[in-house]
């Protein structure tokens, strides 16, 4: 009798939405070749090789493969402030820079294809090519660019054309449904939908590709960096519960999560289902695979 209680509670437990007591993961101890710096980007291009973007003078961008091997590196001096890094679906090589207020697109060798945004000059919230606030920025599928200007002064989603071109901008300080508070990391699912981490306002909101709200969650502490693969969203948390997340993008139920990090700014998944996180404060990135 005991025993089915238990397993009655088990079953409630989870499908309650409730947070996992025991992860599926593992940490593959001593991963990538590189003596890091504080590390505020990851991610994975469609060979698994791992872009990690830091905080240094020197490689602030590195290549990994996907046992840790250095490939290659770029960017000596280019950047002020080194924020997020994305690979966009066609294998280029977008990061933000929130110290020189731009945005960077590489292609996979590190040349440069294209900048948004004038250095070192400031906008505001209505600014078409100025930024305040340069925090992550994802490309989609038909090469639309979404940029989250919002550590900073600015709180809003930027949208271009795939030439670059300013289409439109939504949001604005506020609590209200649409509105940020340091919208801080940006990520779009399989089904087009935009995922904004509203970090102070302890939410990631939902949107479509013009803006429209759709639906918010509130259960993911407060959301730092995002990435969505295979219908499934992980969001880590970098302030004192340094926990990542993982959830259905169905409906934000959590279903894993990882613990014991160190400031984890951001995340992404390979092909194989391998989690790579970066740690701001940690300097490391870590690799966990089930």
């Amino acid at each position: 009798m005991r025993f089915f209680f238990l397993l009655a509670t088990v079953w409630m437990t989870a499908t309650s939405g409730s947070f996992a007591a025991d992860t599926h993961y593992h940490l593959v101890e001593n991963w990538g070749q590189s003596k890091w710096g504080p590390v505020t980007g990851v991610d994975v291009d469609a060979q698994d090789n791992v872009y990690v973007f830091q905080r240094s003078e020197s490689k602030p961008i590195e290549v990994f493969d996907r046992d840790g091997k250095l490939l290659r590196s770029w960017g000596d001096g280019m950047f002020k402030t080194p924020h997020f890094l994305r690979v966009d679906p066609a294998g280029h090589v977008w990061v933000t820079d929130r110290g020189h207020q731009q945005v960077f697109e590489f292609d996979a060798a590190g040349k440069p294809l294209m900048t948004l945004g004038k250095k070192d000059v400031t906008g505001d919230n209505t600014s078409q090519d100025a930024f305040n606030g340069t925090a992550d920025v994802a490309v989609a599928r038909g090469g639309e660019i979404f940029l989250a200007d919002g550590e900073g002064p600015n709180t809003r989603i930027v949208k271009f054309s795939p030439e670059g071109k300013f289409v439109s901008w939504w949001g604005g300080k506020g609590t209200e449904p649409g509105h940020f508070n340091v919208p801080h990391s940006i990520a779009i699912g399989d089904d087009g939908r935009i995922y904004v981490a509203d970090r102070s306002n302890n939410r990631i909101q939902v949107f479509d590709t013009s803006g429209k709200f759709l639906e918010q969650w509130t259960n993911f502490g407060t959301p730092w960096g995002l990435f969505v693969k295979g219908g499934l969203i992980y969001c880590v948390d970098g302030t004192d519960n340094n926990v990542l997340l993982i959830a259905s993008t169905k409906d934000g139920r959590i279903l894993d999560r990882i613990e014991g990090l160190h400031n984890p700014t951001a995340v992404a998944v390979d092909s194989t289902g391998a989690i790579y996180v970066g740690e701001v404060n940690g300097m490391s990135v870590k690799k966990f695979v089930k």
